[in-house]
């Protein structure tokens, strides 16, 4: 049962995430939801599916970047909708279905199975890294969605800087407890390898752009542009780590 889902879950909860954005480009916002949320939860089941693929109850497959960061921006899309009273807010949340499904299809073209894990990986710090990682990066790309809709004047209430603001306090955290994992398996809580600095490219980028609005000068189209050009050099580090990691041995896919 186990393998079933793994294997074939997935793709149909995408069905359901282009289901729900036909229902949105035909202005059915109600059945756009609930296709939503259909594709939401087949694509929870398929992910808790990962973590028992191997047979023994593995947290670390749940978060990987390819499959788990089109999970956390359908999250978010929920809930952000579940809160909204505002009707014009919710006809831009109803749009983020369109970054959904083009990284859940990313997710399909880019298959890579599990990967074994390592001696260094055998600790609770890593999958709660790379969980709140991944949740960081997908409010850094939806700010930058929500920024498009903000130079467009359609975001006059600036959620891309409250999306920008969420982001950088998680993937603070997330830097904190990687330095932590590093400093378990490595007795260092930083090394020069590329993925540490491209986490510390990040964190800087984001935190000058955060703090440049106490410029006279500066204003929300700036920071908008910022958060498009933050979105594609975080996009740039994801895909370059996922298309390298292709050629690492993995199971079941």
């Amino acid at each position: 049962m186990i393998t079933i889902i793994f294997q074939y879950v997935f793709p149909i909860a995408i069905v359901f995430y282009l289901l729900s954005l036909g229902c949105n480009l035909f202005h059915r916002p109600k059945a756009s939801v609930v296709f939503l949320l259909i594709g939401f939860s087949l694509h929870t089941l398929f992910q808790f599916s990962r973590g028992l693929f191997m047979g023994v109850w593995l947290p670390n497959p749940i978060f990987d970047g390819n499959y788990f960061l089109c999970w956390a921006m359908a999250a978010i899309t929920l809930i952000m909708r579940w809160f909204s009273k505002d009707e014009k807010n919710k006809t831009i949340i109803h749009f983020l279905i369109i970054p959904i499904c083009f990284f859940s299809l990313l997710a399909l073209i880019i298959p890579r199975g599990i990967l074994p894990p390592g001696p260094k990986h055998a600790t609770f710090y890593v999958p709660l890294y790379y969980g709140i990682d991944i949740i960081a990066q997908s409010f850094f790309i939806l700010a930058a969605w929500f920024a498009v809709f903000h130079l467009k004047g359609k975001d006059p209430d600036k959620h891309f800087h409250s999306l920008m603001v969420a982001g950088f306090i998680l993937y603070s955290i997330s830097q904190v407890i990687g330095a932590y994992w590093a400093y378990l398996g490595w007795a260092l809580p930083m090394h020069w390898s590329t993925k540490h600095l491209q986490s510390a490219s990040i964190w800087c980028y984001y935190a000058a752009v955060l703090h440049l609005r106490y410029f006279p000068a500066w204003n929300s189209k700036h920071e908008s542009w910022f958060a498009l050009a933050g979105a594609l050099l975080l996009l740039v580090f994801i895909y370059g780590a996922q298309i390298s990691a292709l050629s690492f041995p993995g199971i079941g896919g």
